[in-house]
């Protein structure tokens, strides 16, 4: 093998760098759309970033004329794009990838006709996202004013909760959220918070005059069975075929009573030893137990919101 064929597939070798680059780059789009992006250290991700992304950039460069370089540097401009906007403002995130993906695009080794051609699309698709996103930003953004009164964890550290009040026009609200604490994306220098999960488990509309407090405390399994059977011995549960095959259960069986089911088979069903219950305002709220058997934070029914 010659030197010139040797180079060549060196070059080869080294443009999955740039491919890489660009499926990171996709990973990062994704999160930003269904998760909130949270950097506790700026100035130590940013450098970190503009090293990653400048050596990926002299790989790219030096590997522009391969094909899966050329393709990389056609793509990553509307690949970034939902990170652009969802991120906007977070710009130790957003320079380094937008300055890498400008300069590969107008030095890759793509034709300039096919530049010019996609450089006017990508062009037409940024002015005409950026004009649609920040206007339904402006128009579907409430304007009542929320303030976060109280926050934290469950003792298991499974939950998040937040205290919220709402001040608008009517007299607004107090709510409890609870979202799940386990779904986060954390990675070295820059994390990304789930979002979607939220459930309000408690509301009050006026907001009212005295404070509202939240606490945790840790109940046990069948200590809450107990006390869900003290109020009503026909609880219903709705259960799968697979949670009545999982529990020994016929298939056929319409109506599944809670009262009907022993201690193991709970724990079958994923309900926990010991459980986490939210109380406010001398009233509980929120109850690992419930939330399991209800499949609260079923990941379908996770809202997405782009505001």
């Amino acid at each position: 093998m010659n030197s010139n064929s040797s180079n060549i597939w060196w070059k080869r070798i080294v443009s999955l760098l740039g491919a890489g680059y660009c499926a990171l780059m996709c990973w990062f789009s994704y999160l930003a759309v269904f998760y909130e992006v949270s950097i506790p250290n700026k100035t130590t991700f940013c450098i970190v970033l503009c090293a990653v992304s400048f050596l990926s950039l002299a790989a790219m460069l030096y590997s522009r004329f391969q094909f899966l370089t050329r393709f990389v540097g056609i793509v990553l401009l509307p690949v970034i794009l939902p990170l652009v906007l969802l991120c906007f403002g977070e710009w130790e995130l957003i320079l380094p990838i937008a300055v890498t993906a400008l300069i590969i695009f107008f030095l890759s080794g793509a034709g300039e006709t096919t530049k010019s051609i996609f450089g006017v699309i990508y062009l037409l698709l940024y002015v005409l996202g950026s004009l649609a996103y920040f206007m339904m930003i402006s128009f579907f953004t409430p304007t009542t004013q929320q303030t976060i009164l109280e926050s934290g964890t469950s003792p298991s550290g499974a939950y998040r909760y937040e205290i919220i009040q709402t001040d608008d026009s009517s007299g607004g609200n107090v709510a409890v959220h609870v979202e799940p604490n386990d779904r986060d994306v954390n990675l070295p220098f820059i994390s990304f918070v789930a979002v979607g999960y939220d459930r309000t488990v408690y509301l009050e509309r006026p907001v009212p005059n005295e404070e509202v407090h939240a606490e945790w405390t840790t109940v046990s399994r069948s200590e809450i069975t107990a006390q869900l059977l003290e109020i009503s011995e026909d609880i219903t549960l709705e259960l799968s075929a697979s949670q009545k095959t999982l529990t020994g259960i016929a298939p056929d069986t319409e109506t599944v009573y809670l009262k009907d089911l022993s201690d193991t088979q709970l724990e079958q069903l994923g309900i926990p030893e010991e459980n986490d219950v939210l109380t406010c305002q001398d009233s509980v709220c929120f109850r690992t137990y419930i939330a399991v058997l209800e499949d609260y934070f079923a990941k379908e029914d996770r809202q997405i919101s782009l505001l």
